[in-house]
């Protein structure tokens, strides 16, 4: 897995299928997590598991078609549109040599 899309809010789903879905579109392995969990416990879970990269939607993201990007190994989160979100996973995810 490339990408976990975790939610802040039940009231997030359907975006965050709709994030999976445009990520899918674009090549990268992705999952959702949609379980009534604290984010914070998603975040440390997907962490330990090393997931590369999580995307966190919430209500605001939702509603503004952005995600929240947090990246292993790093601090904080960066704040991107959807559609800056998949170019730059799709462009990590292709290797070096095919660019």
């Amino acid at each position: 897995t490339q990408a976990v899309v975790a939610t802040i809010v039940s009231d997030a789903d359907d975006y965050a299928r709709e994030v999976a879905k445009r990520l899918q579109a674009a090549g990268i392995r992705v999952e959702t997590d949609l379980r009534n969990e604290k984010i914070n416990y998603k975040v440390r879970e997907h962490s330990v598991a090393k997931v590369p990269n999580l995307l966190v939607v919430g209500k605001r993201e939702a509603e503004e078609g952005t995600v929240a990007l947090r990246v292993l190994g790093s601090q904080g989160q960066q704040m991107l549109t959807l559609d800056e979100a998949v170019a730059k996973l799709a462009a990590e995810a292709t290797a070096p040599d095919l660019q």
